[in-house]
């Protein structure tokens, strides 16, 4: 089963200021490539987290960008904007019962 993510519950951390909500234009299931370059000022990479994504420039350190303390809170050094992108968490499925008598 692959992962999957919760796109309109994403979050932007800016290197300073508060982190705010972002979702996808026109009620999309996802951001687009082009939309995600716009968030974080350039080329996108991720980092897969046991919660979640972080969406990242890929060039942000060479690019000059200033640390990202709240998002490198995971142990990461990040650069610029980050987005956070929830994992949906899929329920357990229910245990089998089994009817002894019929065994």
């Amino acid at each position: 089963m692959s992962e999957q993510y919760n796109w309109p519950s994403s979050i932007l951390y800016h290197p300073t200021g508060d982190p705010i909500n972002i979702k996808p234009i026109d009620d999309n299931e996802s951001f687009g490539t082009d939309e995600l370059e716009t968030f974080i000022g350039g080329p996108v990479d991720h980092i897969k987290l046991d919660n979640g994504m972080l969406v990242i420039n890929e060039k942000g350190k060479e690019m000059d960008l200033p640390l990202n303390d709240m998002a490198s809170k995971n142990g990461y050094s990040l650069y610029g904007n980050v987005i956070f992108v929830p994992k949906i968490i899929q329920p357990a499925p229910e245990p089998v019962k089994f009817n002894i008598k019929n065994l």
